[in-house]
Order: structure tokens, then C-alpha cells, then sequence
């Protein structure tokens, strides 16, 4: 719905020290989306020197590689009768910057008198993040904690997310790995859709929250008939499958765990697939999947016929008065705007006219898209799923006998009494928990990690598995002119057994020696011989 509205519209930048007003009249064209979560918005303005090209204070600052803070407001150039309509004010950063020159070779000097410049810019917290892209470990902390780390300069964020308090005994952020696209601000919207949480954005303070739960909005505010060309009801179709949490686990108590879903169709299934031995996993996935898959309430579409007369506040509440049919499907209705569409361009596009004017005439097309308050579900974009598994090295960690011997460790979980190798990673000296499992060998073979052991780890989000040893342990490993093969056993040189089978003049020799302290045994089966031996040095 395309209608001409005057608009009071300001562009305030922040760059090199100083602050630069652009006023409406020099700006040209706007787009402007602003969602639950943030805002992005592009905005083209001209500026024109009179006299000469040093007018333009702006374009020697404009050019640098600092960060350009920037505030967008937007108002109606006019009050309507009975209105306290705040402005709309869009804090946050530059992500993109051009600049068009136009010289005049008429002029002495062929000076550049005329500069078009277009700005693209979102909310501070979306800018950063996405450039953000951290890897680390933290063992024993709260999400809420690893979050609150990543937390850039100038980024005020508050947690009302029960869920994200809760100490976990790893988090593991591989976004640096090679070959990952997704930045912080990426994993940010995964694990909002993970955890059945959304972030949400308040441009009048530019403060940020990630919740567990919609803000309640205060009062509603009732839209103005005379400000709307068009309602239009978008109706979500709910999810059709049969969804249920399954766990491979052999010895599981629950192996399927299915949901209730009133609009199901039956024969199709959505199946979410893990593997646990704790019973707690799959209860906590269903009950998680089971808030997610709430079938979303109708939408509304709100087409604007001019520049709204009220307050235009995302997250906010709006309503429908009197004036409007009570026969409408929004009667009665109380809906949270969660979009904010608007397309704005000057009537007169040349870049000398309307200079320095507060207002500004614009053709316009603007929508707000708006949910039921009731509407529990959250939204978010489109998102890049960070890459899980990522790869470290480690040393595997025994506190059983002395430093030098190669001991073996089992730590036992207090509440869930499962076992766990300790490895510390040394890029960030922390011990993560590893299950103490057979791993690649088979279970007929008891061969524990042992103290010291260069391992490789797979870190997922929430857990790690030993996936493969990356050194031979110090004496096992034998010359390769004997093209031989080694079983060490053992604590240390002095307490060890040694199984070798080696070759000797193209002929093997099996080689069997117990050593304990000074006593030796030795076995030696060779070509045509046998040699039994027990010694003890003096």
C-alpha cells in the first residue's frame, strides 16, 4: 500500500569526536526493518557545498576505518489532534558505508561539490556478534555465564531465563574451527530455538534480554482507524507430525517418549533421536520439544495508509477501539507488534532541493506484522548451526600413585554414579569429564587411558568423547628395523611388564619381560630356542 506522507526524519553519526546531524530534507531514500530481536535499516542522503568542497565536514571523517555510531529517529511532521506519539529511535552501529561524488569541470579547480552518501546499519549486539566468533571451553558454569562473557563494549543484555542459570559441568564453543561459518550471533538464535527462549530488543534504552518467557507489553495501545489501509489475518497451518524423543541407550528404562499433538495426521512422524543413559535426558528433550512445538496463534498484518499517529514501540501491545467493526476478527483482541516494515522515498530526489529541512515529503509503503499477546511461541531468523564436533588435543589426568607412574583414573559422578576420565587441555588449562569407556577398542580389552596420554577430543556443546590417542607411550615404541610389534604394561620403567615381537635376521622372536624394581623375567622365544631368565641387580 503506496501513500505520500510528510515525515520528520533525523540521521545522527557519531565518527572521529564529533556528532553529525542529517536532516530530513537531505535524506533521499530509507528502509527500515525492525524485528523483536533488533533492527537493520539503510538510509541515502546527499550533501551539497555551496561555495566550496570543504563544506562537507563529513567526508574526511566518513572515509576512516573508526566505527560510525549512528541514532536513525522517525516522526509524523505533524501532530495529529489529541496525539503524544513518541518518536521512533533506532540506536546502533554502521555495517556498510558508500559514497558518490559529483565534480563540476565547469568550475575552477573542477571542485566535488556534491556527495550522495548511503549508510547500512543495524543494532549494536547484531553487528558485533556477527563478527564475533569465539572457541573456548568453561567447565562447571551456567550458560547465562558463557554468554555474559561474549558481551561486546557498549552491549547492556539482562537474562530472565530460568533455564540459562543452571550450572553445567561443560560448554564448548568451537565458532573458530576451520571451515565454521556460523559467529556468536548465530550460536545466540540456535540455542534460543535449542532451549525454547528469545532474544529481545528495546530501542529506547538499546538494551537487549533473553527470556524464557514474551514481556508482558504494559497497556495496549488502541491503533487509530484513519492510520490503516488494510488488515490482513495470517493463519499458521500447525505442525501435522506425531512428535516423540527416542533414546538408543541399550539398558534405557524409556526408549520412546511420544507427544501429544491434536492436530496430527496420522503416519507422519518427527522423531528426535539421542543417546543417554540418563533417564533425566529424555524427560528434559521431551518436555523442551514439547513447548517448542506449540502450534503458533494467527498473525495480523497491519497495511498503513499513512505515518502512525501513535507510539510505534517493538514488543509493545496495541489494540482495537471503538471505532473499529465489532464484527472484525481483531475485536477484543490484544496483539504484540514483533515487525516493522517501512520503504520511504523522497518526492523530489535531487540532491539540491529540500536542504536542511527538518521534514520531508516521502512516498511510503509501511507494515507492521503483529501476533496474538497470548502467542507463547517464539521467532527468530534464520540462523548458521554452529559446527559440533570440533577437535583438541589434551592429557589425560591421574591423581592414583606418583607423578612419573602412568596411572589410571576413574571419577564417579555423585548424582548419576557414571564414570568419567579427567583431560586437561592445556590451551586453556581446564579439565573437561571424558566417559571412561572402551572407546574404539573392543570390551574384551581393558586398556584405561593412563596419566599423561596425548589424546584427541571431540567437544560437542555439552559433552566430549576421547576419539583417538595422538603419541605412543614413552619405551614403547621399538626401531622400525625390527619391524616389530609392542604391548607395555605397566606404571613405570622400573614396574612394567614388556610383551614384544620383533624380527631377528628376517625370523621372529617373541620376547616376554617382567621387570619389578632390581628382579627381571625374561622369556625369549626364538628360531630352534627357548631362554628362561630371572635376575636381580645388585
Amino acid at each position: 500500500m503506496n501513500f505520500i506522507d510528510r515525515l520528520k526524519v533525523e540521521l545522527v553519526l557519531k565518527l572521529g569526536g564529533k556528532e553529525i546531524a542529517v536532516p530530513a530534507g537531505n535524506i533521499k531514500r530509507l528502509s527500515v526493518e525492525v524485528l523483536g530481536h533488533g533492527f537493520s535499516a539503510s538510509v541515502e542522503w546527499w550533501v551539497v557545498s555551496q561555495q566550496s568542497a570543504s563544506e562537507d565536514t563529513l567526508f574526511e571523517h566518513f572515509v576512516k576505518k573508526e566505527p560510525v555510531e549512528v541514532a536513525l529517529k522517525l516522526d509524523r511532521a505533524h501532530d495529529t489532534e489529541g496525539s503524544t506519539a513518541e518518536p521512533l529511535v533506532l540506536p546502533g552501529l554502521v555495517v556498510e558505508r558508500q559514497v558518490h561524488e559529483r565534480a563540476f569541470p565547469n568550475v575552477q579547480g573542477a571542485p566535488v561539490l556534491q556527495r550522495r552518501y548511503r549508510v547500512r546499519l543495524a543494532d549494536r549486539a547484531a553487528v558485533l556478534w556477527a563478527q564475533h566468533f569465539p572457541t573456548g571451553v568453561w567447565v562447571d558454569q551456567s550458560l547465562q555465564e558463557v554468554i555474559e562473557a561474549q558481551v561486546p563494549q557498549g552491549v547492556t543484555l539482562s537474562f530472565q531465563w530460568e533455564g540459562a542459570k543452571s550450572k553445567q559441568p561443560l560448554h564448548a564453543l568451537g565458532l573458530g574451527a576451520e571451515g565454521g561459518a556460523a559467529s556468536f550471533l548465530d550460536f545466540l538464535h540456535w540455542i534460543q530455538e535449542r532451549e525454547n527462549a528469545g532474544l529481545f530488543f528495546t530501542p529506547a534504552t538499546g538494551e537487549y534480554a533473553l527470556r524464557d518467557k514474551k514481556p508482558e507489553g504494559g497497556k495496549a495501545t488502541e491503533l487509530p482507524l484513519e492510520d490503516v489501509a488494510e488488515l490482513e489475518v495470517c493463519l499458521p497451518e500447525p505442525g501435522r507430525a506425531q512428535v516423540a524423543v527416542l533414546n538408543s541407550y541399550v539398558e534405557a528404562g524409556t526408549r520412546k517418549k511420544e507427544l501429544e499433538n491434536a492436530h496430527k495426521v496420522a503416519g507422519v512422524w518427527h522423531e528426535h533421536l539421542l543417546t543417554s543413559p540418563l533417564e533425566g535426558d529424555l524427560t528434559q528433550r521431551a518436555t523442551v520439544e514439547g513447548q517448542r512445538r506449540r502450534p503458533a496463534e494467527p498473525e495480523l498484518r497491519v497495511h498503513f495508509q499513512r505515518y502512525p499517529s501513535v507510539t510505534l514501540t517493538p514488543n509493545g501491545l496495541y489494540g482495537f477501539g471503538t471505532d473499529w467493526s465489532a464484527k472484525l476478527y481483531t475485536h477484543g483482541k490484544q496483539y504484540r507488534m514483533y515487525g516493522l516494515r517501512l520503504e520511504a522515498r523522497a518526492e523530489s530526489e535531487d540532491a539540491a532541493d529540500d536542504l536542511g529541512d527538518e521534514t520531508n515529503s516521502y512516498h511510503l509503503e509501511m507494515t507492521a506484522a503483529l501476533e496474538l499477546a497470548s502467542d507463547p511461541t517464539f521467532r527468530r531468523p534464520a540462523f548458521t548451526r554452529p559446527p559440533w564436533p570440533f577437535h583438541v588435543e589434551g592429557l589425560v589426568v591421574s591423581e592414583v600413585g606418583q607423578d612419573e607412574e602412568r596411572t589410571y583414573q576413574a571419577k564417579q559422578n555423585e548424582q548419576t554414579s557414571l564414570e568419567y576420565y579427567r583431560v586437561k587441555l592445556p590451551l586453556w588449562d581446564k579439565e573437561v569429564l571424558v566417559p571412561y569407556e572402551p572407546h574404539q577398542q573392543p570390551g574384551s580389552f581393558y586398556f584405561p587411558a593412563d596419566k599423561g596420554t596425548r589424546v584427541l577430543l571431540a567437544l560437542e556443546f555439552r559433552d566430549a568423547r576421547l576419539e583417538r590417542f595422538l603419541a605412543w607411550r614413552p619405551g614403547a615404541k621399538l626401531p622400525k628395523e625390527s619391524q616389530g610389534n609392542h604391548l607395555l604394561l605397566g606404571k613405570k620403567p622400573e614396574s612394567q611388564t614388556s610383551i614384544q615381537h620383533v624380527y631377528q635376521d628376517s625370523k621372529p622372536l617373541l620376547r616376554i619381560e617382567r621387570s619389578s624394581d632390581k628382579d627381571t623375567q625374561l622369556i625369549e622365544v626364538a628360531e630352534g630356542r627357548l631362554k628362561m631368565q630371572i635376575s636381580q641387580k645388585k
